[in-house]
């Protein structure tokens, strides 16, 4: 019986232990107040005892409906569910966010600063966006996770539109080139970012992690892509941009302050040497043929001196005018504004002048005149047989002008290492190049040839299928104007199989063979094969270091077996130098070097020299890669087709008080079917009478009574 009272007791006794114990599935669970949270004290009541701040952790016992049973600090009570995390995450708004009552957004409680932090509830994360707190506010609802992540770091490199959304075409405000701006996320090709106070979408392309502001030293063209094939504007010298990338020694850039971007070539940023005399750029071919620079060559003898004795004058510094003379034997040392003429002046010093058989080391403002002029500095001028290393403004001629230096003038044969900005003489060529992209008519070609250029080079093909749009009726408005017309192949791939090439070679051979019966002409001219970077032929520097000059050698030995003598390679200097000069022993030994380089001097030996892409024609619209031939070859072509153009047509004008006078029509092949307004007529019979310009209407009539008098001789 004690037994059983006994274990009464006990059973009892635990009974009543039992029922304070706490539940199995509350005992030990920690929790978090995200939000600040009022600690009721019924799990159904109004009635509170205080509030729980948010962050804090809380021991939760049970749950009761909407409420759990909690305690916290000491004090025990009840905490909305709601209000309840398992997990404290506090984080940094960095964007400023607008608290929303929902998380599809709509209205909104709040709008915070960026900078501020925030406990988040995690598992209520819906539709990209936090349930979250500001913490010492009493601010809580949704926010746009993305906001939380630390923003990277961005710049505008051009002008760009801040949108409102990331798919709409509304925009809030422009914001400039050069800004910086806080990215956060990307969508449809935008990011979202905050500049400033601002905020919205911008295109991800107007964005560079690195602001990089560089200055263009020369005119360069803004070509719509790295392909460099079509331009929309020009850049002028010393203007600064903005550059977001390069690739292909092509740079993306937009011009400081404006809207206009595009690629540029990477070397415009690259600032030219200085100006120096002697043999710097000496092209190649006859070493008489060469004149790069600002000054000018042109004639045998142009001097300025005068006298019977024109000698020679070395080391001349000054501006006055040569005198010459016969008048004494030797001046030497002479000073001051006196003038000295001798058969040997030496050492003259101030503003006079000497002249003779030699005359050396003069300096001051006085000229010297001879058979040898070497190293003249200053203003002053030099003439003679033999004009070297002239520098400064004066002027030096002769038979030969060599190594001059600044914007002096040179004329003679030879005009060699010359400095400046490129300029034709009478033993160089002017031309240029043009494509489709050039828009030009039968008169543009006209003013070409009046405004004194010899030649042109047309782009006819490219890759194995390509052919140029313009390039028959440009050729035959080239010839019609008696320019030499010379053709172009653009490279089209870059692989090393030799079967490429070739037949890119016969495609450009097949476009040429074509020409006479395109254009009534044959083509003539030189063929040349353009190796730069394109876009599309994948040309990368291990194939220019590994596969560039045996490439080249499978297109021009293809062109010349098919039957085209004449042919050349177009390069950039750079690589010219880099990769092909010096490895060109599989090339045909005739082949013409045309190189490109926008500079103020060549640099190396060349037969064309591409000076510039940013040149202007009077009269014509537009710019074009202008271009200075070294070849001699070049200047005879033009002369010789010049007059193998033009159709003679002998016209007689009766007369009734004598004999009739023989007139002597030159029309160009354009002009057979439709003449101009006006063509030229020159009285070659006797009696000569005059030389007049014929309306074409008159022309036409008098054409019918055209005969061969035997009185005529040769045209040309």
């Amino acid at each position: 019986m004690r037994r059983l009272i006994f274990f009464g007791g006990a059973g009892f006794l635990l009974l009543f232990v039992l029922s304070f114990a706490k539940p199995a599935s509350a005992a030990s669970s920690t929790m978090y107040t995200w939000t600040p949270s009022k600690l009721y004290k019924t799990a159904t009541g109004a009635a509170y005892s205080g509030y729980v701040n948010s962050g804090t952790a809380v021991t939760v016992y049970s749950k009761s409906g909407k409420r759990y049973k909690v305690k916290t600090g000491g004090k025990t009570g009840y905490i909305y569910a709601y209000n309840l995390t398992s997990s404290k995450v506090k984080k940094e708004d960095y964007f400023g966010s607008k608290i929303y009552k929902q998380a599809a957004g709509g209205p909104y409680v709040a709008s915070v600063p960026a900078g501020k932090m925030m406990y988040i509830k995690m598992e209520a994360t819906k539709n990209g966006m936090y349930l979250a707190h500001v913490i010492g506010t009493g601010y809580s609802g949704y926010v746009d996770k993305t906001h939380f992540i630390k923003p990277v770091v961005k710049y505008t490199w051009m002008p760009s539109k801040l949108y409102t959304s990331a798919t709409g075409n509304s925009y809030k405000k422009t914001i400039k080139d050069g800004q910086k701006v806080s990215v956060f996320n990307g969508s449809h090709g935008r990011y979202q970012v905050k500049a400033g106070s601002s905020s919205g979408y911008i295109y991800a392309n107007n964005l560079t992690g690195t602001l990089a502001k560089k200055t263009v030293y020369v005119s360069s063209k803004l070509y719509t892509t790295s392909s460099h094939t079509k331009y929309t504007a020009v850049i002028r010298p010393n203007k600064q941009v903005y550059v977001k990338e390069s690739t292909q020694n092509m740079s993306h850039v937009c011009v400081v302050g404006t809207a206009q971007s595009g690629w540029i070539y990477t070397s415009h940023f690259t600032k030219p040497a200085p100006a120096a005399g002697g043999t710097t750029s000496t092209p190649k071919t006859t070493a008489g043929t060469s004149q790069t620079g600002s000054s000018t060559a042109g004639g045998t003898t142009a001097g300025t001196a005068t006298g019977s004795t024109s000698g020679s004058a070395s080391g001349i510094t000054g501006s006055a005018a040569a005198t010459s003379g016969t008048t004494a034997t030797t001046a030497t040392g002479n000073t001051g504004s006196g003038s000295a003429s001798a058969t040997t002046a030496t050492g003259n010093t101030g503003s006079g002048s000497a002249s003779g058989t030699t005359a050396t080391g003069n300096t001051g403002s006085g000229s010297a005149s001879g058979t040898t002029a070497t190293s003249n500095t200053g203003s002053g001028s030099a003439s003679g047989t033999t004009a070297t290393g002239n520098t400064g403004s004066g002027s030096a001629s002769g038979t030969t002008a060599t190594g001059n230096t600044g914007s002096g003038s040179t004329s003679g044969t030879a005009a060699t290492g010359s400095t400046g900005a490129a300029a034709a003489s009478a033993t160089t060529a002017k031309g240029l190049d043009v494509s489709h992209y050039q828009t030009l008519t039968q008169s543009s070609f006209n003013l070409m040839k009046r405004q004194g250029y010899s030649f042109v080079i047309l782009k006819a093909t490219e890759g194995t299928g390509y052919t140029d749009s313009k390039f028959y009726t440009y050729y035959k408005y080239a010839r019609n104007a008696g320019l030499s017309v010379h053709a172009y192949h653009m490279i089209g791939n870059s692989t090393t199989a030799p079967a490429q090439h070739i037949a890119e070679a016969k495609h450009f051979y097949q476009v040429l063979a074509q020409t006479k019966a395109s254009t009534g002409y044959a083509f003539t001219g030189y063929a040349f094969e353009d190796i730069e970077p394109t876009g599309t032929n994948s040309i990368t520097t291990t194939w220019w270091a590994n596969a560039a000059p045996a490439c080249a050698g499978y297109f021009l030995n293809e062109m010349q077996a098919l039957g085209q003598a004449k042919v050349g390679i177009y390069a950039g200097y750079f690589n010219w130098k880099s990769y092909l000069e010096g490895h060109t022993d599989t090339w045909p030994g005739n082949t013409k070097i045309w190189l490109a380089r926008y500079n103020t001097t060549l640099g190396t030996n060349a037969d064309v020299w591409q000076y510039t892409e940013t040149g202007t024609i009077d009269g014509i619209t537009g710019h074009f890669d202008l271009d200075i031939s070294y070849d001699p070859d070049f200047k005879k072509f033009f002369q010789k087709k010049r007059r193998e153009a033009i159709l003679a047509v002998l016209i007689l004008l009766p007369s009734a008080s004598g004999p009739a006078y023989g007139l002597i029509v030159e029309i160009f092949p354009a002009c057979r079917s439709k003449p101009p307004p006006c063509i030229p007529v020159c009285c070659r019979l006797r009696p000569i009478m005059h030389c007049k310009l014929v309306h074409s209407s008159v022309l036409a009539k008098r054409l019918k009574r055209v005969i061969r008098h035997p009185q005529i001789r040769g045209f040309f």
